[in-house]
């Protein structure tokens, strides 16, 4: 009897129990990043304008089957009256203006420069509150300062929006060069991917 205690209690034996908890614990790790991995996988899909006929398309941004699409986000070029989407948020790009003139008579506008201006309307199509990224203005591949001398001036940077909740006529302002050819906006789409919605101002 007291031979059975002794062996019940051996080093063998406690190892073994380590053993078996360290892969219990490796096991429910895996199950868990593979979960996390999972969810974050769905494509983000473009809704292009209705044609002549009055028909609206929805397009898969990262199919590539026609030659007016591309294989990501990230170099898809969005045009007004397009709504992107993914699983947690809907952009509608409502409206832009490449020369907006009603600005503040005390603006400080730099020489040779112009006033751009966007417009969108966002939909949380997720199950949670979601926080809105900022945009990012290039003009010709170059970084350009936001306008902030506009009486609505809203930019939907930060914003919260509640769960099947939308944020309608957010207004961004862009300081821009005159003779800029290409004028961009960019919406980072997803944090951890960096994938970035591409905005084309004319």
């Amino acid at each position: 009897m007291e031979n059975e205690n002794i062996q019940a209690n051996t080093p063998v034996t406690e190892k073994k129990k380590k053993n078996k908890k360290k892969w219990i614990i490796i096991a429910i790790v895996l199950v868990l990043f593979i979960a996390i991995a999972s969810s974050g996988t769905s494509e983000p899909t473009v809704e292009t304008p209705t044609d002549e006929a009055g028909v609206s398309e929805s397009v898969n941004i990262t199919d590539n089957s026609k030659e007016t699409e591309t294989t990501s986000a990230a170099t898809d070029k969005i045009e007004v009256g397009s709504t992107v989407s993914d699983n947690s948020v809907k952009i509608t790009y409502k409206s832009c203006n490449a020369d907006f003139k009603k600005y503040s008579q005390y603006a400080d506008l730099k020489k040779g420069n112009k006033v751009v201006q966007a417009v969108f309307d966002f939909e949380n199509i997720s199950e949670t509150d979601i926080s809105l990224n900022s945009f990012e203005c290039y003009a010709d591949g170059v970084k350009c300062d936001s306008f902030y001398y506009v009486d609505d001036y809203d930019d939907p940077a930060f914003a919260s929006i509640s769960a099947g909740r939308k944020l309608t006529d957010a207004i961004v302002y862009y300081e821009v060069p005159a003779n800029a050819e290409l004028i961009e906006l960019e919406y980072e789409a997803d944090f951890w991917s960096e994938e970035k919605y591409i905005f084309i101002i004319k």
